[in-house]
């Protein structure tokens, strides 16, 4: 079987599952009774109504702060607002974004001349693949507390959750059991899973989505080779120098106190501290540049690895990349 770098995007589009950002957005977006429902089974409140939802919504305060783009982002009739994130991939950030993504929600809600009384609750719900806290929990779902009285929370209206896909097994009713097995590539097992698969095979069999999906596929690769390209050599050279540093100053400092012990006890005090200093410092330099260079030269190694398992720049950028010659990138790209 062909490896997910080495598929074309119409064998990925072929592929492609309700997990998948494009098709998820698609999908939530196309059906406005889906995404409500399903708002409703992770959340367990009932819903009168929402907006239509916007996928991938882009929001961004001013023209020097930073944007983002919403999944699927929809407001019901009552004012409350919904982010749903779709993470397949491992993240170490969620909750810092949760808490970016919180305050671009109140300034997409709050008009000018209102009162900040008149904020409505907004939800951030991440659907993660992986366990985003490490603690083997099916869901996390965080509201403001106060430290000193655990039992007074804030009612500031923010509300963070953050499910994890993989323990299905363990949500705590058959409705958000179905669905999360459906999420991880199980067949669909009730009526709601049931028609949200005949909507992604239905998406799928769209020539339109499908034409959009290709040209955004080759966009997120293009700016992946960008970024790439850009980041590199400076993340390459900061990690090498850093762990070079921490290295040979360690080992430095235990050579020259083993060699002072030791020509201490066979040759008199003055000529051993004399001698022992002088030997050391030579050696500390010497073991210094040969660490440098075989951190270096390890560090160039595993970035050419993980360039080559992005699979987004060609093996002769990556060799200009890394330093490495062309030939050591083809040996490593062997061995993958």
């Amino acid at each position: 079987m062909k490896k997910e770098n080495q598929l074309t995007p119409l064998e990925k589009w072929e592929r492609l599952t309700f997990a998948d950002n494009f098709i998820f957005c698609k999908v939530l977006n196309d059906n406005v009774d889906i995404c409500k429902e399903l708002l409703e089974l992770l959340l367990e409140i009932k819903i009168e109504k929402i907006e239509l939802p916007s996928a991938e919504y882009s929001l961004k305060t001013d023209f020097h702060s930073r944007g983002v783009r919403f999944d699927v982002y929809v407001k019901d009739g009552g004012g409350r607002s919904f982010d749903i994130e779709i993470q397949t991939a491992h993240a170490t950030s969620l909750a810092k974004r949760a808490r970016y993504y919180q305050g671009l929600m109140d300034v997409d809600s709050v008009h000018t001349g209102m009162d900040y009384s008149k904020l409505k609750e907004s939800y951030v719900i991440f659907l993660c693949m992986g366990d985003a806290f490490g603690k083997k929990l099916p869901r996390y779902t965080f509201r403001y507390i106060c430290e000193e009285d655990g039992g007074l929370q804030m009612n500031d209206g923010t509300v963070n959750i953050f499910f994890n896909a993989r323990m299905y097994d363990k949500m705590e009713t058959e409705g958000l059991r179905s669905f999360f097995r459906f999420l991880c590539g199980m067949k669909p097992t009730s009526d709601f899973t049931d028609r949200l698969s005949a909507l992604v095979e239905r998406t799928k069999l769209s020539a339109q989505w499908r034409h959009s999906y290709m040209t955004w596929e080759q966009e997120m690769k293009y700016q992946a080779r960008e970024l790439a390209q850009e980041l590199a050599p400076e993340i390459a050279r900061d990690m090498a120098e850093d762990m070079a540093k921490d290295m040979a100053e360690d080992m430095a400092k235990d050579m020259a106190e083993d060699m002072a012990k030791d020509m201490a006890e066979g040759i008199a005090k003055d000529m051993a501290e004399g001698m022992a200093k002088d030997m050391a410092e030579g050696m500390a330099k010497d073991m210094l540049e040969n660490v440098v260079q075989d951190t270096v030269r390890k560090r160039d190694r595993d970035t050419a690895l993980n360039l080559l398992r992005l699979n987004v720049i060609t093996i002769e950028q990556i060799a200009q990349v890394t330093g490495l010659s062309v030939g050591e990138v083809k040996e490593l790209n062997g061995a993958l």
